[in-house]
């Protein structure tokens, strides 16, 4: 009886409003936390590489590791960019293997473009980076009647990140080929 009495005089609404509370601060506390760190990995990353050049990275190793948690299974090339002088041009060809990928990521940790390998044929990749401020990339081959025979390049909006590709290790064997495809891939500033 006395349970029964306890519930029943239980203030419900201080019941309820904790774990809402708590759920809205931790969904607050997540939201921030990109904000609040005092080492990002942009900041750790982009003083590392050479701007508007992309970069092999060396075998990832315990302790020796760009970021912390990076995969050993996994050979990296990067490319630290500054759009703010011009559109940077960013082509790659993730190969037909399952696991090869390339993101650009900006300063503050949005992802703004991702694309992955298809199993059954390579994927090239052509973007342009420019500047937030400035979207217009000149009139198209195809407005100006003259028919274009590739895909025209993505414009991106970014005017400071880190273009990461990222390729599968599958052993010594490949090591070569892995390599050779990873320093296929660009990341250069348009000439004026």
């Amino acid at each position: 009886m006395k349970l029964f009495n306890a519930i029943r005089n239980a203030n419900w609404l201080f019941i309820l409003a904790v774990p809402v509370a708590a759920g809205i601060l931790h969904i607050c506390a997540t939201m921030a936390a990109p904000y609040l760190t005092a080492a990002s990995a942009y900041n750790r990353l982009a003083p590392a590489l050479p701007v508007n050049r992309m970069q092999v990275l060396s075998v990832a190793a315990p302790g020796s590791e760009p970021l912390p948690f990076m995969s050993p299974d996994a050979r990296y090339a990067m490319c630290s960019f500054d759009a703010r002088g011009g559109p940077i041009d960013v082509s790659a060809t993730l190969p037909a293997d399952q696991g090869w990928s390339l993101s650009v990521v900006t300063p503050a940790g949005d992802n703004i473009y991702a694309a992955a390998s298809v199993p059954s044929r390579p994927t090239p990749i052509t973007l342009v980076l420019v500047p937030s401020e400035d979207a217009f990339l000149g009139v198209t081959p195809e407005a100006r009647g003259i028919a274009r025979n590739i895909q025209p390049p993505t414009p991106l909006s970014a005017s400071r990140g880190i273009v990461v590709m990222r390729a599968p290790d599958k052993g010594f064997a490949y090591t070569p080929h892995i390599e050779a495809l990873l320093r296929d891939a660009k990341c250069v500033a348009r000439p004026f």
